[in-house]
């Protein structure tokens, strides 16, 4: 479903040099897959996952999304696929914290043109599967870090994505609390069919990845 095919990218550093992150990577992941990004800080990890989720270009070498070229996509067409095909969770929930759960749940089929009520429904839906069914109507400040997650992955999965891209979303939890998400994200993987990939210093949730990967001088290096 995605092929990453020769990508590179690098960024300007002193006196007019460049730092080369990805040199020349290939990766193929099929639906239903789960992947998790290993390594220290600063290899590239959440630069590859910004690239997957169509944040951030490369310099060269091409990502396919069901053999579609999606860097040939305009700007709008572009933000369309994202809106539609990817899920984000970080390690920062990003939530609005005016609103209630529903609510920020709500906003990604609000923003897709679906009627409030229709919205509204989904959002209770995915609310509940993730164990918040008693917090609906409770503002973003008045939930706990793991509930505060929750909502986000539940956000994130709203419009049933074919890939979930999450950076270190179980970093700012403690440790119970974190395993509880781990978890809930293996279980939605294997539900929804969708592919996963993970960063993460986590060895824990490493472990429960299908396959583990790290970036070595720009390369990626797949690990037992």
């Amino acid at each position: 479903m995605v092929h990453i095919d020769a990508l590179s990218k690098s960024y300007p550093a002193a006196a007019g040099s460049r730092i080369e992150i990805l040199k020349g990577i290939d990766l193929t992941l099929s639906p239903g897959d789960s992947l998790a990004v290993v390594g220290a800080s600063g290899i590239g990890k959440s630069t590859l996952l910004q690239i997957l989720g169509t944040l951030d270009r490369p310099d060269s070498g091409r990502l396919y999304f069901k053999g579609v070229d999606v860097f040939k996509m305009n700007n709008d067409s572009l933000a369309k696929f994202r809106n539609q095909s990817v899920g984000f969770v970080f390690q920062f929930h990003h939530l609005l914290p005016e609103f209630t759960a529903v609510e920020n749940v709500m906003m990604p089929v609000l923003i897709r043109g679906d009627k409030r009520q229709t919205a509204r429904r989904q959002a209770v839906k995915f609310l509940e599967r993730v164990g918040l069914a008693q917090r609906l109507e409770h503002r973003v400040t008045d939930l706990s870090g793991g509930e505060q997650q929750r909502v986000a992955l539940a956000r994130a999965l709203i419009l049933r994505p074919a890939i979930l891209l999450a950076d270190e979303p179980t970093g700012n939890l403690d440790k119970q609390t974190g395993k509880r998400m781990h978890q809930l994200l293996i279980e939605l993987n294997r539900e929804m069919q969708m592919t996963l990939v993970v960063v993460t210093h986590n060895p824990d949730l490493a472990a429960m990845m299908g396959r583990r990967i790290t970036i070595a001088d720009g390369k990626l290096v797949e690990l037992e």
